[in-house]
């Protein structure tokens, strides 16, 4: 006779804990660690097959996990489970065991398990793991959730069972499943991380490479967003040589919506400010574009602005802070006007005004971020301590005036949280660039008089006054009726005789008709 030593149930919880354990350390999947812990319940209470449920988003419970005493895998589709018995342990979220002798008395129960030509059903609800958290001063026991149902059939009825060690099965189960979900959510995570970071670098793509810095006027300009990307955008359009436009921009709300919806704010401007319109004409497309094609709740302040060499500002103030103008004399003015935000109203009417800046003024652009911004006695900076900071301002510089402003605000918060991205756009006007507003009318005085009135003695016809001697080549016809063609990057001359051949005219000659006018133009670094 051979005795066959079995291990308590202490020893095989533990090795089938320890079996698990390993299973875990090699990070399998979810259903690789469910069916080993489905395959150990199955051997502590020799049962012909078990079931692991788990529930779903909707509520439901949902096969999982199906195994025999072979440790194969069932069919999920074939598998039978009481939902008599599920619904029992589902409402009391206790373990429960029924067999047919305790069945007996009811008959709808005993037909429900009798058609599955079953003797005993153990069925362990596997509940979320408690925890804990305070109220006021108590701490209290959350409820428990059911993250599914354990579901274990046999022929015979359950002898020797050992609930505590089930239990220990069970709670391995909600470490695992939550686990998992935590897995899971930590992927989606970092998915989603990955994605913000791409946003918020194209977002930075689009902001200005470079800044104007020509001899009338000087821009710059920085953003710092609330969080890893910001609503707040702006921007710089070459109009012409002589203008131009200038954009702040605030979308309503933070994230990634904003950051989305502000990057489409400022492809429109680009896009319809290089129209060459009005800047209430730019605005009113703008915002009827909006209106037609985002959310209604997506709306946006902003500033727009042309300026051109001379100083004339004509600008429209959407619902947005008014701008400010440091003049030269320490005195600060604002720049607002009474219109809608962009995106609210498709019938909106947009006003523009106009206003000078001189020489020497500065000219801050800016969002609601800056006069909002706090510091940890939940002061505001707000608009009065920009206006001072502009009137202490003592830089000479357009740098110097946005590092001045992100530096006041950083002193101010001291450090607290930023509540709400920032935007700033800084201007220095320099005053007009003579250079650049008369080139054709001091090229062609030049040419008037350099040239003489009647070469040789015939009537020229002048052709392109705006290109320089040195390019240029005039036509004429002599008295005696030569065609003349003259060069004056050189002063080589062709005259063409009607009906007969080209002639050319010896270089003494044409010096000494000229009268030494190509040593003199040499001279003066002309030709």
């Amino acid at each position: 006779m051979t005795l066959i030593m079995v291990p308590p149930p202490e020893t095989q919880v533990e090795h089938h804990l320890g079996v698990l354990a390993r299973t875990c350390g090699a990070r399998p999947a979810l259903e690789d660690a469910l069916t080993t812990i489905v395959d150990a319940a199955i051997e502590l209470t020799h049962a012909q097959q078990g079931v692991l449920l788990l529930a779903k988003s909707s509520g439901k419970l949902e096969v999982t996990v199906a195994r025999d005493a072979q440790r194969v895998s069932l069919p999920l589709h074939q598998v039978q489970i009481s939902s008599a018995v599920l619904g029992r342990v589902m409402g009391s979220r206790r373990e429960l065991i029924v067999t047919e002798a305790a069945e007996v008395s009811s008959m709808a129960r005993q037909a429900s398990i009798g058609t599955l030509g079953l003797h005993s059903i153990l069925v362990i609800p596997v509940d979320k793991l408690p925890l804990a958290e305070a109220l006021d001063a108590t701490v209290a026991g959350r409820q428990s959730e059911l993250l599914g149902v354990l579901y274990l059939d046999s022929c015979w009825p359950f002898f020797h069972l050992d609930r505590e060690a089930l239990r220990m099965l069970t709670r391995k189960v909600a470490m695992v499943v939550e686990n998992a979900a935590l897995f899971a959510a930590l992927c989606e995570k970092a998915r989603l991380d990955h994605e913000v970071e791409i946003t918020r670098q194209i977002q930075r793509q689009m902001q200005p490479v470079q800044f104007p810095r020509v001899p009338e006027l000087e821009v710059t300009g920085f953003t710092v967003e609330c969080h890893a990307v910001g609503g707040d955008c702006l921007d710089v359009v070459k109009l012409s040589d002589r203008c131009h436009g200038l954009l702040v921009g605030d979308i309503a709300g933070k994230g990634i919506p904003a950051s989305l919806l502000a990057s489409l704010l400022q492809g429109l401007f680009v896009t319809i400010g290089a129209l060459d319109l009005p800047p209430e004409e730019v605005v009113s497309r703008v915002n009827r574009y909006l209106c037609e094609r985002s959310p209604e709740d997506c709306y946006a302040t902003l500033f727009y602005a042309i300026l051109d060499s001379s100083g004339r500002l004509d600008y429209v103030n959407a619902g947005h802070v008014p701008a400010l103008i440091r003049r030269c004399s320490g005195r600060v003015e604002t720049l607002e006007s009474s219109n809608f935000p962009v995106g609210m109203f498709s019938d909106a009417q947009y006003t523009c005004r106009t206003t000078q800046i001189e020489v020497g003024d500065f000219l801050l652009i800016y969002t609601d971020g800056i006069p909002e911004a706090k510091n940890r006695r939940s002061e505001f900076f707000g608009e009065a301590g920009l206006r001072r900071l502009l009137q202490e301002f003592p830089g000479q510089t357009v740098d110097d005036l946005a590092e001045a402003v992100r530096a006041g605000v950083r002193a101010f918060t001291e450090g607290a949280p930023q509540s709400d991205d920032i935007a700033v756009l800084a201007v220095h006007y320099r005053g007009a660039n003579l250079s650049t507003t008369s080139v054709r009318p001091a090229r062609a005085m030049r040419a008037s008089k350099a040239r003489p009135k009647y070469p040789l003695g015939g009537r020229i016809r002048p052709t392109k006054l705006e290109l320089p001697l040195s390019k240029r080549t005039d036509h004429g016809t002599h008295n005696d009726g030569t065609r003349i063609e003259r060069h004056y990057c050189c002063g080589h001359e062709r005259r063409d005789r009607v009906g007969g051949g080209k002639q050319r005219v010896p270089r003494e000659d044409q010096r000494a008709a000229h009268g030494g006018e190509k040593e003199d133009r040499l001279e003066r670094g002309e030709c």
